[in-house]
């Protein structure tokens, strides 16, 4: 059986060890295949569980490693709707929660705040408009000449005006303003509407809502766990949930989104004049003043600590500074935009900015949206100054609220309506406790 060299054996050996290989490589490739099928499919079908995933393995592997495996999900995602739009032309549409009937109450007056001046230092570039100013693109007038705006009617909003600097797209709302939320002394103080900010996804979109802050205040709420507070710094309640004085039908407007978990950037936060973790110079910062105002800028630059700083939350560096939009948004780094997913890769972003004249709030949400789209998107609507906030499916959140028909005891009188349908906003959202920090709108009193 077997010569001299025993050859015969050895060649039989040396089949069946190239079937173990065959079967073993066979093997890892199915892993393979499934472990990327899994990368890609986990987080669009089940979003709760790709993101307790993600959690899982950053306190294994760190954020890093888990950036990598995310960045990568996030790229095969975008190869597949590429390929899918060339192929059928098919441009998934974003879709709208349209509220039920009587669930959002007309109020017959609310106190109105004067326009306030934003701190923010910038020149005056205002677009004149068959001789008036237009929405979004002038600074506030002086104390002394500050006048009530004139009340939008319920049945159309302006749309924002075309700025000259605007880059990748016209710089407006294409299907116009919707009005959305209660009706207030004859006035509706929100809108949305929505925009393709991104010329070469042309399924990609961003939906935008506009908020009239002459009327509302905007308040800044910690979660359970995040951001997590830097060591030594002074000990602060941590609720995760809007109080239940303002939990009303006739206060309660919106509430949206923080930002990123503090082990991606460390940014800085303040609340209640309370120190979380130490803002850094430089980065974009939302804060809000003991007298209800809000601004929008670089810290210790635009915002410094005092001034009756109450809260304040950053988030990266601003995507619009003064009208135009960061030229860094396309550099593809990780370090400068959070230690998370590549500036340039696709994923649900969002993101909040000013207009110039510090009227309105903007905020903006979407699938398919790199940093540089998402800043697209918000200076589209309006926005002068900007920062990203929160990514990814299961964090991007943004709930309206309306009346709550079927109270039961000790159940708020107030229910979550999601933005869109395509986002994770139980009926309970920010009611209960949430592990993240957020901002909510109420109507001003006093």
């Amino acid at each position: 059986m077997n010569d001299a060299n025993g050859s015969p054996v050895r060649y039989i050996r040396r089949i069946f060890l190239w079937k173990k290989l065959l079967k073993t490589a066979a093997l890892g490739l199915v892993v393979v295949a499934g472990l990327l099928i899994a990368l890609v499919a986990i987080p669009v079908l089940f979003p709760a569980t790709g993101a307790q995933m993600a959690d899982l393995l950053r306190t294994v592997f760190g954020p890093g490693p888990v950036a990598d495996i995310e960045s990568y999900s996030f790229q095969m995602q975008d190869l597949f709707n590429r390929t899918r739009y060339q192929v059928t032309g098919e441009q998934p549409a974003l879709t709208f929660t349209e509220p039920g009937r009587n669930s959002e109450p007309t109020i017959a007056s609310v106190a109105t705040r004067a326009p306030q001046l934003m701190k923010t230092s910038f020149p005056d570039t205002s677009v004149k408009i068959n001789g008036s100013d237009t929405y979004g693109t002038t600074r506030a007038v002086d104390a002394d000449k500050k006048a009530t705006p004139a009340a939008i009617p319920p049945t159309t909003i302006p749309t924002v005006t075309p700025s000259p600097d605007v880059i990748y797209g016209k710089p407006y709302i294409p299907q116009g303003w919707q009005p959305i939320g209660p009706v207030v002394s004859g006035q509706y103080l929100m809108a949305r509407g929505s925009v393709k900010p991104d010329p070469t996804r042309p399924y990609a979109q961003a939906a935008v809502v506009r908020i009239d802050l002459s009327k509302v205040d905007l308040h800044f709420v910690l979660g359970t766990n995040e951001p997590v507070a830097a060591k030594g710094t002074q000990r602060v309640k941590r609720t995760g949930v809007i109080p239940l004085t303002d939990q009303s039908p006739d206060r309660l407007l919106v509430a949206f989104n923080g930002g990123f978990k503090s082990i991606h950037g460390n940014y800085g936060v303040i609340v209640n004049g309370t120190t979380v973790i130490t803002p850094i110079n430089g980065m974009a910062t939302l804060a809000i003043y003991s007298d209800g105002s809000i601004d929008l800028g670089a810290w210790g630059r635009d915002i410094n600590p005092g001034d009756n700083l109450v809260d304040a939350r950053q988030n990266c560096p601003l995507l619009i500074d003064g009208g135009q939009i960061n030229p860094t948004v396309n550099d593809g780094s990780r370090k400068e935009w959070g230690y998370t997913v590549k500036n340039l890769d696709t994923t649900w972003r969002s993101g909040v900015g000013l207009t110039q004249d510090g009227k309105f709030l903007i905020y903006a949400a979407g699938p398919a949206l790199t940093v540089a789209t998402l800043a697209h998107a918000l200076q589209m609507a309006g926005s002068y100054h900007a920062m990203q906030l929160d990514i990814n499916g299961y964090y991007t959140r943004f709930a309206i609220y309306q009346v709550n028909t079927n109270v039961i005891q000790g159940k708020p009188p107030v229910t979550a309506l999601k933005l869109l349908d395509q986002m994770t906003v139980p009926q309970s959202q920010f009611l209960n406790p949430y592990d993240r920090d957020f901002f909510y709108v109420t109507l001003h009193e006093g």
